[in-house]
C-alpha cells in the first residue's frame, strides 16, 4: 500500500527530537531573558534566529541528500517565511499596539534600514535566478522571479533616496506619495507587508510542487504489496 504524499512531505523534514529540544530551550531561555532582564529586543530576535539555524542546515542537508537543489528552494523559502513573520511583526506593532516611527521597526529593528531592505531583495532576486536554472517549469517561480526584479527596482530607488538626502522610510515607487503617480493608498508598512506575503504565498507553492515532482514518480515506482 502507497504512502500518501503528506507523510513523504512529514519523513523529508523530520527534525531529531533532542535537536529540536535543544532549539526550542535556547528560544524560550532567550525569551523569558527577555521578560525578566529586560534584554535589547534585537539581540534576543537574532539569537532566537541563530539557535534555529542547526535545525534549517539539518533539513538542507536531508533535502540534499534526497533532492539535490530542491534544498536551495528550502533555504530561500525557510529565510523567506523568517522576513514574512516579521513584517508581520511591523504590522502589528503599528495596527494593534499603535507604534509609529523606530518604534514600529518590527521584533529585529536594527536590521530595519535601506541597505538592509535593498540586500534582502538581492539576495531573493539571486537565488530566483540560480533557481530557474533547475526548476524552469515552475511558473511559481517564474512569477517569484518576475515580481523578484520590481521589487529590486523599487529598493534601489528607495536606496537611492536614501543615499541623497539622508531619509529612510520614504515611499519608494508605489505607497502612498510614491514616484508613480503619487502610489497607492496605502502606507509602505502595509504594501511591503503584502509584498512579503505574496513572495511567501509563491515560495510554499513552488516548493511543494517541486517537491510533488521528485516524490510522485518515486512514490508510483514503489513495489507494490499484494495478498
Amino acid at each position: 500500500m502507497m504512502k500518501p504524499l503528506y507523510k513523504h512531505f512529514l519523513a523529508l523534514h523530520a527534525v531529531p527530537f533532542p535537536l529540536l529540544c535543544v532549539c526550542m530551550g535556547i528560544s524560550a531561555a532567550l525569551i523569558l531573558a527577555l521578560l525578566a532582564f529586560n534584554w535589547t529586543l534585537w539581540l534576543v530576535g537574532l539569537l532566537v534566529l541563530a539557535a534555529w539555524v542547526p535545525v534549517i542546515l539539518y533539513q538542507m542537508r536531508d533535502i540534499s541528500r534526497q533532492h539535490g537543489w530542491l534544498a536551495l528552494l528550502f533555504l530561500l523559502l525557510a529565510s523567506q517565511t523568517a522576513h514574512f513573520f516579521e513584517h508581520m511583526s511591523q504590522l502589528v506593532e503599528i495596527h494593534l499596539l499603535g507604534l509609529t516611527g523606530n518604534q514600529a521597526a518590527g521584533i529585529i529593528g536594527v536590521l530595519n534600514t535601506e541597505w538592509v531592505h535593498f540586500l534582502w531583495t538581492s539576495w531573493v532576486l539571486l537565488i530566483a535566478i540560480i533557481l530557474m536554472f533547475f526548476f524552469r517549469k515552475n511558473p511559481f517561480l517564474w512569477l517569484l522571479f518576475i515580481f523578484s526584479i520590481y521589487h529590486e527596482i523599487e529598493h534601489a530607488y528607495m536606496l537611492s533616496v536614501y543615499l541623497h538626502t539622508g531619509i529612510q522610510g520614504t515611499p519608494g515607487l508605489l505607497a502612498s506619495g510614491g514616484l508613480i503617480g503619487g502610489g497607492l493608498p496605502i502606507s509602505r508598512p502595509d504594501l511591503h507587508g503584502l509584498y512579503a506575503a505574496y513572495e511567501e504565498a509563491l515560495l510554499l507553492v513552488a516548493y511543494y510542487v517541486e517537491f510533488s515532482r521528485v516524490t510522485i514518480p518515486a512514490i508510483r515506482h514503489q513495489p507494490q504489496l499484494t495478498l
